[in-house]
């Protein structure tokens, strides 16, 4: 993977404006139909025939390194014995809150928050401050085998990434390897109560608020971390603002909350009429989200709804989810009472909130976590920013 990997901008005409395109051609990551098939017809009917509303489908190819990239050095060996056993992954959980506390909970605010109306999932975590490369990193201490459910799709089924947490190695994400210049299977030194050292097990998303590292509990409280001082909460049918004051009642005054579902505005009247106008109404379910950046996603996943897989990996749809990610983040966009993966209406405000979920609205480098969480690749996140430039 290349981190920083250039980008070869399309030129202003390819984006120009067109009054009245219609869903004929165009080019998307999913697996293309063939014309009149079963599919096909079904997917039309379900986007009721929207066109793109002026938005061009630009191809964008990125450019090749300009120098040759400077070899990495040789990773450390991995730590000697048995690997430790992690849970497999059975089911995503879309998290809601995630909330820290200035000490370690007590047992009864525990119970507390699992009695919580509708809880549908819970995970008590270590948080605390570290130094690494002179700067500070937060850091969660975690199990595995139960947090690996809140992360993004590619990050929860990577069995690797969470053996290599249980084994006491650091997981950073992509941007903090970027920033603090650390290699996979390299050295990392940590700072806290004491100075540790380790090795990076793995990169990875994890869209949550803040977070830099994560790594197993032993070796979090080895640094001098709160240990259970920060919990996962998922809720999905209570309301954000309902749960979020149930939370605060069962934790106290002192509990900071990151609302990491968002809270969505009104909806104007009539469904949006192309794709343009869908966009720019699905960026209501991430404020401070570009309706560019969803434009972007949906031209690069099936140019606007023309190619609606299934992909080579079961992903579908215009924004292509996989079914599994869809089960946990679909949201019924217009509602008609049921979340469809095929329909655009529904599928389009599904990915505005699962980006808003992993950090969309928190500046650049959230930006670039959430996109990265859509799709596990430098070069996405590069041609989805310079399209939505582009779009802009």
């Amino acid at each position: 993977m290349r981190l920083g990997s250039a980008l070869r901008s399309p030129s202003p005409a390819l984006v120009a404006s067109v009054l009245a395109v219609t869903l004929v051609a165009g080019l998307g990551a999913a697996a293309r139909e063939p014309a009149g098939s079963a599919a096909t017809d079904t997917a039309a009917m379900r986007s009721g025939a929207l066109d793109v509303g002026g938005l061009a489908a630009a191809p964008v190819a990125p450019l090749p390194d300009a120098v040759a990239p400077v070899p990495p050095p040789p990773p450390l060996p991995a730590p000697a014995g048995p690997t430790p056993e992690v849970a497999p992954l059975t089911e995503l959980r879309a998290p809601d809150l995630l909330v820290t506390v200035p000490a370690t909970l007590r047992p009864e605010q525990v119970a507390a928050l699992g009695a919580l109306p509708n809880l549908s999932a819970l995970s008590v975590l270590d948080a605390g401050t570290v130094r690494v490369a002179g700067q500070d990193a937060r850091l969660l201490g975690v199990d595995p085998s139960t947090f690996r459910a809140f992360t993004p799709q590619e990050t929860a089924q990577s069995d690797d990434l969470w053996r290599a947490v249980a084994r006491g190695e650091v997981a950073p994400t992509y941007v903090l390897a970027r920033d603090r210049q650390l290699t996979l299977g390299g050295p990392i030194t940590m700072a806290g109560s004491a100075e540790v050292p380790g090795r990076v097990g793995a990169l990875a998303a994890f869209g949550l608020p803040g977070v830099d590292l994560v790594t197993d509990t032993t070796k979090a409280r080895s640094l001098g971390v709160v240990p259970a001082s920060a919990v996962l909460v998922s809720a999905p049918q209570t309301s954000i603002s309902a749960l979020k004051k149930a939370v605060q009642g069962a934790l106290g005054p002192d509990a900071v909350v990151d609302v990491l579902r968002p809270e969505v505005a009104k909806a104007p009247k009539g469904k949006p009429r192309n794709y343009r106008d869908l966009y720019i109404d699905s960026a209501r379910y991430c404020k401070g989200l570009s309706w560019t950046v969803l434009a972007a996603i949906g031209q690069v996943e099936s140019g606007h709804g023309q190619h609606l897989g299934p992909s080579s990996a079961g992903a579908l749809g215009p924004m292509q989810f996989l079914p599994s990610t869809w089960a946990a983040y679909g949201v019924d966009g217009d509602g008609d009472g049921q979340a469809d993966i095929m329909s655009p209406y529904d599928a389009v405000p599904s990915a505005a909130a699962y980006l808003c979920r992993f950090g969309a609205n928190r500046g650049p480098d959230g930006l670039y976590d959430a996109i990265f969480a859509y799709n596990h690749a430098d070069w996405y996140v590069q041609k989805v920013l310079g399209l939505a430039a582009q779009y802009r």
